[in-house]
């Protein structure tokens, strides 16, 4: 299945229409002296005062909710994301994810270094089974593979089912894990820290309902 115009399409647009949720900047975290392994940050979304960007509107939700956090996106072709407004350097982010309603030809993932809605990383799988590593800077997206498209691989849980989703950005490696299979690393410096984030989104289907929990934040 080739989706290459169908993401950039969705991925630009959310950029400027996200706005809404509300950015709140914390210092960096210190990670000068950390053993790998060293948890840095954890969050069950128990608690709705840890930062995150909530938004309400018919285009979708981004929420706390059946004790995770949700995000719906209810137009198609659109992106929503939101960020917890703590700064990083490397990371390793561990978190589980869901559908829970809407069509499985959906993307939805995490985010690191975010710098601003036109400037991040973003690591994706969709439940039908593709996944992909991309570079938003001023605004344009870049997929880190060599064909520009989202790959496919059977280590992804199909549907409603759970998938764990890896992704580390240590240095200049950005490495997606799904599962505990490696399934793509890449190689880029453009971004050295930033916000840690949530991302789904619907294609031509939307209604596309994404649940995360189980947030860990550790020094690769």
């Amino acid at each position: 299945m080739n989706r290459t115009g169908t993401v950039f399409s969705i991925l630009l647009i959310a950029l400027f229409t996200l706005s809404a949720c509300s950015l709140v900047n914390k210092a960096p975290t210190s990670q000068a002296t950390l053993a790998p392994g060293t948890l840095l940050d954890a969050d069950d979304f128990s608690n709705t005062s840890n930062g995150w960007g909530t938004i309400d509107r018919s285009g979708g939700e981004i929420a706390y909710e059946y004790e995770g956090m949700t995000i719906k996106v209810n137009t198609p072709n659109f992106s929503f994301l939101t960020v917890d407004g703590k700064n990083f350097h490397d990371s390793r982010i561990e978190i589980d994810a869901v559908l829970l309603e809407g069509p499985s030809n959906d993307n939805f993932g995490v985010i690191c270094r975010f710098k601003d809605f036109k400037n991040y990383y973003a690591f994706v799988i969709s439940h039908d089974g593709y996944f992909g590593v991309y570079k938003v800077m001023d605004g344009v997206m870049t997929l880190g593979n060599d064909t520009g498209n989202l790959d496919y691989s059977d280590a992804i849980r199909k549907g409603g089912v759970v998938n764990h989703i890896t992704a580390t950005c240590q240095g200049d490696i950005l490495s997606l894990s799904v599962n505990d299979t490696l399934l793509s690393q890449i190689q880029d410096s453009s971004f050295s820290q930033g916000q840690i984030g949530l991302i789904a989104s619907a294609y031509s289907d939307p209604g596309v309902k994404v649940l995360f929990d189980n947030l860990e934040i550790y020094q690769p």
